[in-house]
């Protein structure tokens, strides 16, 4: 009788080895789930010489064809394996280096400035010297509190603090509020500014796969990725 080469119009473990390749695995150990063992190939292999039509048999070709075919998904299914482990040792090492964060200041994107105990303390990344720097104060609705003179400032980041009053000197609520900068060069210029929130780490919550550690800052809302982190305080 006369047997079908493995081809995935005909063979359901072919049809199964090629939709296991496309589909992508982070484990290590899918092969028993997705991919089929080489046993199991080999197996299939030898019935299928085994029961050829020893008229027709199955030439050369076809057999070097089924061997290169199984061969690459194995790479494929290797390959996916290995990446997996690597990702896996990256978040590992980044849940390392963000549990060793906890307890010290740090400097993360955004406006954010979080008053606790009467003061607070921001910065922010000019891109030249300006002659002149103002840090505004503002709530919730973007409505200036206070205006915090900075003096000239050289370009690279800066640190400014806030004893939490507004304009007028008076206490305000512990929160958190934002601010904004406005800076001008020596001819009146505008120079540009990049804000930067701070605060101190106290806790991590480790990544799941693909996605890095996150950071609980101390009297702040909601994670800060871990690659957000600008400066080390």
């Amino acid at each position: 009788m006369s047997v079908n080469s493995l081809t995935s119009s005909v063979n359901p473990f072919y049809t199964s080895l090629l939709s296991s390749t496309a589909t992508t695995s982070g484990s290590a150990s899918s092969g028993a789930s997705g991919l089929a063992s080489e046993n199991t190939f080999y197996n299939l292999l030898v019935t299928q010489l085994t029961n050829q039509d020893p008229l027709n048999p199955m030439s050369n070709s076809q057999l070097s064809s089924q061997l290169a075919q199984f061969s690459v998904a194995n790479g494929v299914q290797a390959i996916q394996g290995s990446l997996g482990a690597l990702m896996g040792q990256i978040n590992q090492n980044q849940g390392l280096q963000a549990a060793s964060l906890i307890g010290q200041s740090v400097t993360t994107s955004g406006n954010q400035l979080t008053l606790s105990g009467g003061t607070s303390t921001g910065a922010y990344d000019l891109s030249s010297g300006a002659s002149a720097v103002d840090v505004l104060v503002q709530d919730g609705a973007g409505q200036t509190l206070a205006v915090l003179p900075q003096g000239p400032q050289v370009a690279g980041m800066q640190y400014f603090n806030w004893n939490g009053t507004d304009a007028s000197g008076n206490a305000l609520p512990a929160g958190t509020y934002r601010f904004s900068v406005q800076a001008s060069g020596p001819n009146g210029q505008s120079v540009g500014s990049t804000p930067y929130r701070t605060g101190v780490v106290s806790g991590v919550t480790l990544g799941t796969a693909g996605a890095g550690p996150t950071l609980q800052l101390q009297g702040q809302q909601g994670p800060v990725p871990f690659s957000a982190v600008q400066n080390i305080l």
